[in-house]
């Protein structure tokens, strides 16, 4: 077994002799100039301004000289590396601009490149022009101890051919009639407009290789500034919200449903950063501006412990793959025992319902039936409690009159909803549909499992005609869920049992309502078994903050003689907005240490690693690099080094995790990190949705699963009557 890894980064050295920079504490009309705040300054500053404090602003040009502004002489080096960077970062994009290629900041000011793709499928997305992103980051290794740059290659963008104008112009032709509600259009297409890029042409404007896209700027806080915007040169950037209008399939909210990728990114990343480094970082002329190494960083990896991997399962077997182990049945039935299932269809399929009941009652190829894996009998609900409704565009009407005409007191009651419409519909009022039906289910106190019809019979007639059986694994998907539902355990990591919280604590910030923060807190013990979660919706992030501290400190009562808390950390919020969060989180009030484990995706904008001895580019499942400054890289996939024979399922980039603990760094030793590793690379065996593994652990999956769909009830949150203490949303 060889393994050769390496992270998307070239070092770099520092100019080893200091440079001259020029400030003043006034703005400078007609110059553009960079404003400094306190955390900026360079270290020697007050050599120039003596009296300055951190209160105080300055400003830049660089090495630019300029009339009534000090010269400064900086050394580049760590302690003034926040300064350097901006320098770099300035030189960098005039290196870029100059040669007539877009660059836009990202959201942290890193220069995101934006390159007119050359691949084939792009070409032939209709009335789309699609851009490479790429996104250079300066940025300082702790752990080598040297500065680099990071690049990243980040999603494509598509670009409407059609200009603003012409955008809004066709559509309102749809809508010509102010009096007669006779439109197809639910929104106001200029609602939709959210970024653009302003093009202009330097040649024949029907020649795209001869426009130039000036700027990407958002719509509305263009006009705010009281630029003028010329409409007819000004394109739309695709959104959701516009692509579904225009109806381009984007797949995005469904990949964020299951971060596991079927095609291999890693290869085509690598391309696209080897190709765009050969283009634009190696030549003589960026080295001038920064002399970066000509090959990607090489780093030795740590390993999570190879019993990490272990789950038991039912008769106490244990395995490491969960799709093989739930054969064994659940570690821990549900903890009812009168359960009655009920089906909720449209008309049209009920046929297909009597197929389905008898696949999960009986089973179905290599699916042993929902007994082998709740280890409880679930028996048919008497026939007056199915329904089979008419209107497949709205059923909520049909279904709540059926609901409110049965009673559902003699039992636990298991509701199967064969949905003609999915969490992925790209009109919102369809989603809405969805969301408002699995509402009214937990109003009654009814578990459910929903199933999207279509995609059902489609796999179904797949199996027939290729004699397959793929079908078997969704029912295996749906059995472990029913058995979370409804309080049981389908499988638990093979640990120590340890006097130890583990809470996962999710912050989001929401568009699509009118609540502003959402988040929620999720409790665990050592070996994976769920306690219970509080969900929060305010309007004020600081009432947010207390909600989820006040959970926290009530969790603390959850085992006794608690000897230590752990929090998995994940946020989907601006940097600035979660310092409040992090500050409650690293000084909590309860008195057993407390580590803080902040995990990130790493989508864009950060580095990825790679092996280079293997053919598909993906490191082994549990290799971790160390980045220095607490910050850790963890590979979490199904490509195992004890198990060669098993195909990988996917391709999941790895997450990124930042260590702390603010009561006793001390504690913080290197047996601990590894112990806390580990915990993440477990908690992400015990997603109970799938029998596939994910890279994400269950302790933010669920808070962000929760997040996305309880703000679609009726009131932006959970039923009150709901328990805590069950997994309703998988």
């Amino acid at each position: 077994m060889s393994e050769s890894l390496f992270i998307n980064t070239l070092a770099f050295e520092f100019s080893k002799e200091p440079k001259i920079f020029y400030f003043s504490n006034e703005d400078k009309e007609g110059v553009s100039l960079t404003k400094l705040s306190h955390q900026l300054f360079p270290s020697n500053i007050k050599e120039i301004f003596p009296e300055i404090t951190n209160a105080d602003t300055i400003y830049t040009s660089f090495d630019w000289e300029l009339e009534g502004f000090l010269p400064l002489s900086i050394e580049f080096s760590k302690e003034n590396f926040s300064f350097i960077k901006r320098y770099y970062n300035r030189a960098i994009k005039y290196y870029f601009t100059s040669r007539k290629i877009l660059v836009e900041p990202t959201f942290i000011k890193d220069n995101q490149v934006w390159l007119r793709s050359k691949d084939a499928t792009a070409k032939n997305i209709k009335d789309c022009v699609v851009y490479d992103r790429f996104t250079i980051k300066v940025n300082y290794n702790h752990f080598l101890n040297k500065p680099e740059i990071v690049l990243s290659y980040d999603r494509q963008a598509k670009v409407y051919k059609k200009s603003v104008a012409a955008f809004l112009s066709e559509n309102d032709d749809k809508n010509n009639n102010p009096f007669e509600n006779t439109s197809p259009l639910t929104v106001n297409p200029s609602d939709l407009l959210i970024r653009v890029v302003y093009i202009t042409y330097y040649g024949d404007e029907n020649e795209h290789q001869k426009m130039q896209v000036t700027k990407m700027e958002r719509l509305k806080e263009w006009i705010e500034k009281g630029e003028q915007v010329d409409y007819n040169n000004v394109y739309p950037i695709i959104n959701n919200r516009i692509g579904a209008f225009l109806g381009y399939d984007d797949d995005e909210e469904e990949e964020n449903e299951n971060p596991f990728q079927k095609k291999n990114r890693y290869t085509k990343y690598l391309k696209k950063i080897f190709g765009f480094k050969k283009q634009f970082l190696s030549p003589k002329e960026f080295k001038a501006i920064i002399p970066v190494s000509d090959n990607f960083t090489i780093v030795q990896p740590g390993k999570t412990s190879p019993d990490s991997k272990q789950l038991i399962f039912g008769k106490n077997k244990t395995d490491i793959i969960p799709q093989r182990g739930v054969n064994n049945g659940p570690f821990k039935q549900p903890r009812h025992n009168n359960i009655q299932m009920f089906f909720i269809v449209p008309q049209e399929h009920i046929s297909s319902t009597n197929d389905l009941t008898i696949h999960l009652r009986k089973g179905y190829k290599a699916f042993g039936g929902l007994y082998k894996y709740t280890n409880v009998p679930i028996s048919l609900a008497p026939k007056n409690y199915n329904l089979a409704f008419e209107n497949t565009e709205n059923p909520l009407k049909e279904i709540e009159g059926k609901l409110d005409a049965e009673d559902f007191s003699s039992g636990k009651f298991l509701a199967i909803y064969l949905t003609p419409i999915g969490k992925y519909a790209k009109v919102k009022e369809q989603r809405n549909v969805y969301y408002k039906v699995k509402e009214a289910l937990l109003k009654r106190n009814i578990a459910s499992q929903c199933i999207e019809t279509d995609k059902m019979l489609a796999v179904l007639q797949s199996d027939a005609e290729k004699n397959k059986d793929a079908f078997a694994y969704t029912l295996q998907n749906i059995a472990i869920a029913v058995n979370a539902k409804l309080g049981g355990t389908p499988w638990r990591i093979a640990v120590p049992e340890y006097r130890e919280l583990i809470i996962g604590v999710g912050a989001f910030k929401h568009t699509d309502t009118n609540i502003q923060y959402i988040g929620s807190a999720f409790s665990f013990d050592n070996t994976g078994a769920f306690n219970s979660f509080e969900y929060f919706h305010k309007d004020e992030l600081k009432e947010l903050v207390g909600s989820i501290e006040s959970a926290i400190i009530a969790y603390r009562n959850t085992i006794a003689n608690l000897e230590r808390l752990v929090i998995h950390y994940y946020k989907d919020m601006r940097e600035d907005e979660v310092e409040i969060i992090e500050n409650m989180l690293y000084n909590i009030g309860v008195d057993v240490p407390v580590f803080v484990v902040t995990i990130n995706k790493t989508e864009s904008e950060d580095i990825v690693v790679f092996d280079d001895d293997f053919k598909e580019k993906m490191p082994y499942s549990g290799r971790y690099i160390n980045l220095g400054n607490s910050t850790y890289l963890l590979c979490n996939n199904t490509r195992y080094s004890d198990n060669n024979t098993r195909r990988i399922e996917s391709y999941p980039f790895p997450v990124k995790l930042k260590i702390k603990c603010h009561s006793d760094s001390s504690l913080l030793t290197t047996s601990t990190i590894n112990g806390l590793i580990d915990q993440v690379y477990q908690f992400s065996r015990i997603y109970w949705k799938s029998v596939k593994q994910q890279n994400l652990p269950v302790t933010i999956k669920y808070p962000e699963m929760v997040a996305q769909i309880a703000p679609h009830f009726t009131t932006g949150t959970i039923p009150t009557n709901i328990g805590k203490d069950n997994l309703w949303f998988l």
